[in-house]
């Protein structure tokens, strides 16, 4: 999932701000993302499904905004009129963070869909072999746990999905031992390790620090097996990295 770092003034411009801003109330739990995806997706289109659908809700938000702006109203009149009310908004939740364009309150719950992201297309790279990815079984290398893919041609398209959403500093090396190619062919080493089955949901909680490129967050984690009474709770850290024109994920603790 990308956002876009504001330029100048603005992170985002008009309607789309004013949209995020009036939508952003707070954090919830995360949905579980442990069920498989749908035959035929690949892992790239799995890491950008939670950035469309919220583009989509975004759009329509802006078209409900744009409908209580008088007929006759002038352009630019209109446009002010959005900044106007931006900025009261800003104000009533509080301060913006940075040069973002958003509040700490309206982070928090962006990083909520965005850990909700991180944690689905870890899943898919490095917990699950059956997700995201066809192979032809008949061709292997090594041992027999390397398949050929066949929905990717090389590593780096193989890999775009996962890098779309975490960030390259201090992420270098985590597919290092998930794919090779050979005499042309892109292979993979298959293996699943499952999921923590206790594991219950997550919440973003609060903003902690912030600096012109990195934004930082607290997280915790709720874990319960059926024959418990009480769940026990983890803590851990989240960041955010502007990176390559796009806030990804940084530090990032796999919770299940």
């Amino acid at each position: 999932m990308q956002y876009q770092k504001r330029k100048g003034a603005r992170l985002f411009t008009g309607l789309v701000c004013l949209a995020l801003a009036a939508g952003m109330t707070g954090c919830s739990d995360i949905a579980d993302t442990t069920s498989s995806l749908p035959a035929g997706t690949t892992a790239a289109q799995a890491a950008q499904e939670t950035t469309e659908t919220t583009l989509e809700r975004t759009e329509e938000s802006v078209n409900s905004m744009q409908e209580t702006v008088p007929a006759d109203a002038a352009t630019s009149d209109t446009a002010l009129t959005v900044e106007e009310r931006t900025s009261e908004e800003a104000a009533s939740g509080g301060e913006l963070v940075g040069d973002t364009g958003l509040t700490a309150e309206a982070w928090c719950t962006q990083a909520q869909q965005i850990y909700e992201n991180a944690a689905s297309t870890y899943f898919i790279y490095q917990a699950s072999s059956g997700m995201g990815f066809t192979y032809d079984t008949s061709d292997t290398i090594g041992d027999g746990s390397w398949q050929r893919v066949t929905n990717y041609s090389t590593i780096e398209e193989a890999e775009a999905g996962y890098y779309e959403v975490f960030a390259q500093a201090g992420h270098e090396t985590d597919l290092d031992a998930q794919f090779q190619m050979s005499d042309g062919k892109l292979y993979r080493r298959c293996g699943d390790r499952g999921s923590d089955i206790s594991y219950q949901s997550s919440t973003v909680t609060a903003l902690t620090g912030s600096t012109a490129d990195t934004l930082t967050f607290s997280v915790v984690s709720s874990y319960q097996f059926p024959d418990e009474i009480e769940a026990t709770q983890k803590e851990s850290v989240l960041t955010l990295v502007y990176e390559r024109g796009a806030w990804r994920v940084g530090t990032f603790t796999m919770p299940y």
